[in-house]
């Protein structure tokens, strides 16, 4: 399993190289981020070759091949939802350069992160698959199913269209896949850091009943120690996720209105194709495969945003471990209690938060409301289609 995880993480490194989404090198024995010329070269000429054909794609006749009805809606929003990936990707390659020495510090503290604590790597096995799983299936789905809607009168302009749909959703996904690797990664360093916490206030629980020797403040003396690294680490994992979301909030917010824009085109396209307001003629296959692959995208965008969520979870199961020393017998050690209370002011003082660009954060009272308005803005356009379907 080690060695699969391993393979996958290798490919995704040498895949992000080739499309020029990393500009910058790492060294597998050592793990280190390094700026080498040929990797800057190379990533630079496929930045600009990707940034001055992206674009080109608005302009094709790919919507034309998908739906014979060009003047309804839901072709408008597939254009609009291309368009926001064109710029998040553009964004993306730019930005990249402006923050190569803050993703390169970015690497360089999980490699040493991990380097004193090899047991996350374990940790990441089932996150990395899903995602790597549904990312896949994604961009492989996608692909086919443009593919079979333009078979019967394929071009070599309608084949080069669904090469960049093809890049850019891959593009799209490899931008998501670094930010989820980060957060996973940290994650997994605070499932990690709670066991120890867990370990610590059993060790202390078991003092309470030793007696005041000189090997009773030998121990106490240690699990303090122990304390303050866990301490020093969480508060190092928090400026990780610091740096992390500042590098990508320009990108999470351009993604979230394309996903917001994807997710209300879908129902609104189901609701239409159900009722026969539009008929897109495809037949049993390409509708199962279109189906299978909403399916997978939806699993795609929960593997995405559960993770940030698992991580405010972690945070508040340490939260609540370290509320737990209040019920401590008094007078164990003023160093250890001195040490609790820090940690407690440490975590008061500087909260974990998604805070995207300083306009919003990301919580789960502010999904729920996300899903609300995507609901409502799909009634919205059904209701538009009957107030004006005398016009059709």
């Amino acid at each position: 399993m080690a060695d699969l995880i391993s393979s996958l993480l290798r490919f995704g490194y040498y895949y992000s190289m080739l499309t020029g989404v990393l500009n910058f090198e790492i060294d597998w024995p050592t793990g280190r981020a390094l700026i080498t010329r040929r990797v800057s070269i190379y990533a630079a000429v496929v930045n600009v070759i990707s940034i001055c054909s992206l674009p080109w794609l608005c302009g094709t006749q790919v919507i034309d091949s998908l739906w014979p009805q060009t003047e309804h809606l839901h072709e408008y929003l597939y254009v609009a939802i291309l368009g926001g990936r064109v710029l998040c990707v553009c964004v993306t390659l730019v930005t990249r350069w402006s923050h190569r020495q803050r993703f390169m510090r970015l690497v360089n503290a999980f490699q040493r992160l991990t380097q004193q604590k090899p047991r996350v790597r374990r940790m990441w096995r089932r996150g990395i698959i899903s995602k790597v799983l549904s990312a896949f299936l994604i961009d492989f789905l996608q692909t086919i199913v443009l593919l079979q809607r333009i078979y019967e009168k394929l071009t070599v302009a309608l084949v080069l269209t669904v090469l960049v749909v093809h890049i850019l959703s891959v593009l799209v996904n490899l931008i998501m896949s670094h930010y989820y690797f980060g957060l996973l990664n940290i994650y997994a360093h605070y499932v990690l850091l709670n066991l120890e916490l867990r370990s610590v206030l059993a060790e202390v629980r078991l003092l309470e009943f030793e007696c005041r020797k000189g090997v009773f403040a030998i121990q106490c003396c240690a699990l303090a120690d122990r304390l303050e690294a866990i301490a020093a680490t969480q508060s190092q994992l928090q400026k990780l996720l610091q740096i992390l979301t500042s590098c990508f909030g320009l990108q999470t917010v351009l993604i979230t209105i394309s996903y917001y824009m994807a997710n209300v085109g879908m129902i609104y396209l189901a609701f239409c194709e159900l009722t026969g307001d539009i008929r897109l003629d495809w037949n049993v296959t390409n509708l199962v495969l279109l189906s299978f692959n909403f399916v997978c995208y939806f699993a795609d965008i929960y593997i995405s945003v559960k993770i940030m969520y698992s991580l405010q979870d972690a945070h508040a199961e340490m939260l609540g471990l370290l509320s737990e020393s209040t019920i401590l017998a008094p007078g164990l050690d003023r160093r250890l209690a001195s040490v609790f209370d820090s940690f407690q002011l440490q975590l008061a003082w500087n909260p974990l938060r998604f805070s995207v660009l300083g306009l919003y954060n990301i919580e789960k009272s502010k999904a729920v409301t996300l899903a609300s308005s995507v609901v409502t803005s799909s009634l919205v356009l059904i209701q538009n289609d009957f107030k004006n379907s005398y016009l059709y």
